[in-house]
């Protein structure tokens, strides 16, 4: 029994030492996973600009761009995230940090309702370093809860692309290309709602502490554009009306995008797309506001 026992009790702390190396080769080598940790204790950090939304805002919206164009900037994006994680991460830097000028919440529905889906859902990489937990690092050990995150740790190690990539104030930047070969169609009129009461709640807190919302609709590859106008004005789920300005109404961003050189995946932009955007978006936009 007691050899049974110390048996049990080296396993555990095999299980431990394990878990905490894969935690230290995340933090190394997994930008994503780093940004989240180093967004999570930020203190006293002034930004002119914070960026909100999941991997398309995370690759499409250049925050050192806008820097060098007088816009301090951060982009706070995390892949995978829904927009109350959104609220919540805004809510947490506003308690430690001076507010911003103003919060750019960069949408994704030409994939799709993930962002604004009707059931919130939760981010792990988030959860862990926002809401950390003695009990979940048990049930879900880092092992088991950020396996996905060890595919790409071998990404960096076998693709140069990936090992070539940066993170630069928070927005993933590579040069990495895969051309778009979808094409447009002209009927696609999809009926677009912003009835999310999370997103009506960031738009309400930015309101009530002076920041200066814009939301913007990202550009999806051609198969995923519409042909909605460039700027409308769309109610919220409390009843106030915001506007939402779309560089994915195809007559706009087949303008800003070259197919052959401004991907690097379907529907997200490499960094020479997303440098053409956020020039666009810091023109059209930004200085009109």
């Amino acid at each position: 029994m007691t050899q049974f026992l110390r048996k049990c009790g080296w396993f555990l702390v095999l299980l431990v030492v394990l878990n905490v190396l894969y935690l230290a080769l995340l933090l190394c080598f997994s930008p994503g996973f780093k940004k989240v940790y180093d967004i999570a204790f930020l203190k006293n950090q002034k930004y002119d600009l914070l960026v909100l939304g999941n991997s398309m805002a995370l690759d499409g919206i250049d925050a050192a761009y806008l820097t060098k164009s007088g816009i301090k900037s951060y982009n706070f994006a995390v892949a995978g995230d829904h927009v109350s994680t959104s609220l919540m991460l805004l809510e947490t830097y506003l308690q430690n940090n001076p507010k911003p000028k103003m919060v750019l919440i960069g949408l994704s529905s030409s994939i799709g309702n993930s962002y604004l889906n009707k059931v919130p859902f939760t981010n792990p990489e988030v959860e862990f370093f926002y809401h950390p937990s003695v009990l979940s690092n048990i049930t879900k050990p880092p092992l088991f809860n950020f396996q996905w995150l060890f595919v790409d740790f071998l990404k960096i190690i076998i693709s140069k692309d990936h090992r070539n990539a940066q993170l630069i104030q928070g927005q993933w930047k590579t040069k990495k290309v895969i051309a778009d070969g979808s094409h447009f169609n002209p009927t696609n009129l999809p009926k677009l709602s912003y009835n999310d009461p999370y997103l009506a709640q960031i738009v309400a807190l930015c309101e009530s502490k002076g920041i200066q919302v814009v939301l913007t609709e990202l550009p999806g590859s051609a198969s995923n554009r519409n042909a909605l106008p460039f700027r409308d004005t769309v109610p919220l789920a409390d009843g106030r009306t915001v506007v939402i300005y779309n560089l994915n109404n195809n007559d706009t961003a087949s303008k800003i995008l070259d197919p052959s050189k401004d991907w690097l995946a379907a529907d997200h932009l490499n960094e020479y797309g997303a440098e053409k955007i956020t020039a666009y978006l810091l023109n059209n936009v930004l200085r009109q506001e």
